[in-house]
């Protein structure tokens, strides 16, 4: 399968532009009395809160987390008491099958806020339904679910968002203006990074039945795991460090990449990589290296060079680009052109010239801004685009290839060699064992609807 990258990314954000949805799906939706959209969130702690904020001029119809405590107990820290009484008339549930099947026909869409094994069954399952979807980053947990999940929103015609915020910020647009103008030249090279600290946990033996933990009371553990193979609970694996472990998560790559290689793909309009190596230190048990330093490589695109992108985490940094600047430990990404250099800040919030005193020289003749900006960030963005008809500027179509990047990355990481990437035929070309890296690498367990 191919994506229309192309096509996307040349009208730039495209954040006004009319979608051609199937009859009765345009601007689908309908609407409680007082005129809000009816929408269900899974997953509402973490960044569950993100959305409910984010939604909250929306009508909440359902909520569904497999914590029962965190997500409905008054002493439980954040939104939840509060959710309960801006939204007193909302259903709650603990299995999103169970949700769809008693609610389906009240929800226009639906918010997904959970750990990444469990994105895919439940986008799809919304999607089938014909339901608006709004998933969190990355897309998906690997390549084979990303195209998946890309081909059946297409197919539905539904309004879809990953809500990778800093596709909805002000950088990433200035990045791409600023590139566009010819500003640093040429780019040939892109560093990116995260320096925020993953919490990683060792489990020796994830199959020793022996260890025995036991799940808190409110915590539906079977719910929890999904899609993912059996394994006896243990509190390292379910709870915060999740990411770090190869059947739920996608270590720092996967949770961040999505974030700091945005501008780069945007502004620079980057097809598929043809390569990409990656350097780790050495992983523990069913888990992901601490530090991981990658390389890909792109080819030219019509007039553009070849690209080099570079990824550092775990306390790797890139090599400095000017004196005197200063790292953000969340991340960024550099530019470097034929002309100069730029930065890119965390989730795409800002750029700037480097060094400096260029930006400064700069100021007053900078190019006009020609894309369309967005107000209120990725959620509200997507709301709009329901009623409007409209699509979201990081919507399966652009989201799908710039997870699928990412994704690949995870896979040099866990297979430890330079991947070979044919795009078309989404396969690794010389290492055959690898493949298993581009998904699902198990079999779903029964009943998920995947």
């Amino acid at each position: 399968m191919t994506f229309p990258r192309r096509e996307f990314l040349r009208g730039g954000a495209l954040a006004g532009s009319s979608l051609f949805l199937p009859r009765g799906l345009r601007g689908q939706g309908r609407t409680s009395p007082n005129g809000r959209l009816q929408l269900a969130l899974v997953g509402v702690g973490g960044r569950g809160r993100v959305a409910q904020n984010a939604l909250e001029q929306e009508q909440f119809v359902a909520f569904c987390d497999v914590d029962h405590a965190r997500a409905r107990a008054p002493e439980a820290a954040g939104a939840p008491k509060s959710l309960v009484s801006r939204f007193p008339d909302a259903k709650w549930f603990q299995d999103y099958r169970v949700m769809f099947e008693r609610m389906g026909d009240q929800i226009d869409g639906v918010a997904i806020c959970v750990p990444d094994h469990m994105h895919f069954a439940i986008a799809m399952m919304a999607i089938k339904q014909g339901k608006h979807v709004v998933v969190e980053k990355p897309l998906c947990r690997c390549i084979t679910e990303v195209r998946s999940l890309q081909a059946a929103a297409k197919q539905a015609g539904v309004i879809t968002q990953m809500a990778n915020q800093g596709r909805a910020a002000e950088g990433i647009r200035l990045a791409r203006e600023w590139v566009q103008a010819g500003l640093i030249g040429q780019v040939h090279t892109v560093h990116a990074w995260s320096n925020w600290p993953m919490r990683y946990s060792q489990d020796p033996d994830p199959e020793d039945a022996t260890r025995k933990e036991t799940p808190p009371a409110s915590l539906q553990y079977d719910l929890w795991l999904g899609v993912a193979p059996e394994r006896p609970y243990r509190r390292s694996r379910s709870h915060s460090s999740w990411r770090g472990f190869v059947d739920y998560g996608n270590g720092c790559l996967g949770d961040w990449g999505c974030h700091q290689m945005d501008a780069a793909f945007f502004a620079l309009e980057l097809d598929a990589p043809t390569r990409v190596e990656a350097t780790s230190t050495a992983p523990k048990p069913d888990s992901f290296p601490a530090t991981n330093a990658l390389t890909y490589r792109f080819p030219a695109r019509g007039n553009r060079a070849p690209v080099e992108l570079k990824w550092f985490d775990g306390g790797l940094l890139p090599p400095q680009p000017v004196d005197g600047f200063k790292f953000d430990k969340a991340g960024g990404s550099l530019f470097y052109g034929d002309k100069g250099v730029m930065w890119v800040s965390s989730h795409s919030a800002s750029a700037r010239l480097l060094p400096e005193k260029r930006m400064e020289e700069l100021r007053g003749s900078l190019p006009p801004k020609t894309i369309p900006r967005v107000a209120g960030g990725p959620y509200a963005e997507w709301a709009n685009a329901i009623r409007q008809g409209t699509r979201c500027g990081s919507d399966f179509a652009y989201a799908a290839p710039l997870t699928e990047m990412t994704l690949l990355g995870v896979a040099a990481i866990r297979a430890r060699a330079r991947l070979e990437w044919d795009a078309r035929a989404g396969r690794v070309t010389n290492h055959a064992f690898a493949n298993q890296f581009v998904g699902p690498g198990y079999t779903y367990r029964p009943g998920w609807g995947v």
